[in-house]
């Protein structure tokens, strides 16, 4: 089943094309890393794919519901407005920044959006969080505030709060990059769990390493476009394109 199917995607701020016609599909169960040089439309694509961003042309298909549909004749929108949130609820967001509520304690930050969007009974909601809480290895933490939190743990309750929405597709854009070194391996360490519980995630990552160990498939873009799709044997061990082998060069 594609979980994400994404057709000819063009975006621009202002005179500066992002992306540049790309395609993309994403498998239910599957792990793809998207990996490529600061400016290359890795999160950009990301956050098209749930509506962070407007696309300027092409078309956006969640779990086979066209949400979006701009400049393509043979596609249009027959869904409704509720089947599209319903649509764009399915995927949960993890950021590169945390975006925790500093006045909410970890559990707070976790049960805020299954009570106000899901509407949830607090009780269950506090049961739900607990769960995820306990899942990212900080169900000791659930009182304190973001302040008295590492940046490795600030990032697990980010995730925390993602799973407690029941997403189908989980997205991380650089969720290890404003992290010191050695709190890195705990946030990788919960997207490994993930990754053998078989979730469908797309992940903007410049960990090469995990990157190899963890995905189906990687994808590498530069100046807007993809230049290689492809298994991660192929693409650490024999790149085709010559602008990454450039690349790994200077990264591994």
């Amino acid at each position: 089943m594609k979980m994400i199917r994404m057709s000819n995607i063009h975006k621009h701020f202002g005179s500066l094309q992002v992306l540049n016609g790309v395609s993309l599909e994403v498998d239910k169960g599957e792990i793809i890393s998207i990996i490529g040089p600061s400016g290359s439309g890795k999160s950009t694509l990301l956050r098209c794919m749930n509506q962070l961003e407007k696309i300027d042309r092409g078309v956006v298909e969640i779990e086979g519901v066209v949400v979006e549909a701009v400049g393509d004749k043979e596609k249009t929108i027959t869904a409704t407005q509720q089947e599209i949130k319903a649509s764009f609820r399915k995927m949960g967001m993890v950021f590169q920044s945390f975006n925790l509520f500093p006045h909410m304690t970890a559990l707070g930050n976790v049960i805020e959006a299954p009570m106000l969007v899901n509407k949830m009974a607090k009780e269950d909601a506090i049961q739900i969080a607990e769960k995820q809480l306990d899942k990212v290895g900080l169900l000791a933490k659930k009182d304190v505030y973001p302040s008295k939190l590492s940046g490795g743990q600030k990032q697990r309750v980010a995730i925390a709060r993602a799973l407690a929405m029941n997403p189908d597709i989980m997205l991380f854009d650089e969720p290890t990059s404003a992290l010191d070194p050695e709190l890195i391996g705990e946030v990788l360490s919960v997207i490994k769990t993930l990754a053998q519980e078989h979730m469908t995630m797309v992940i903007v990552t410049h960990e090469m390493s995990f990157a190899r160990e963890i995905s189906d498939r990687v994808i590498f873009m530069d100046g807007g476009k993809i230049l290689e799709d492809c298994t991660p044997v192929e693409f650490f061990e024999n790149p085709r394109h010559p602008r990454i082998k450039t690349f790994l060069e200077k990264m591994l």
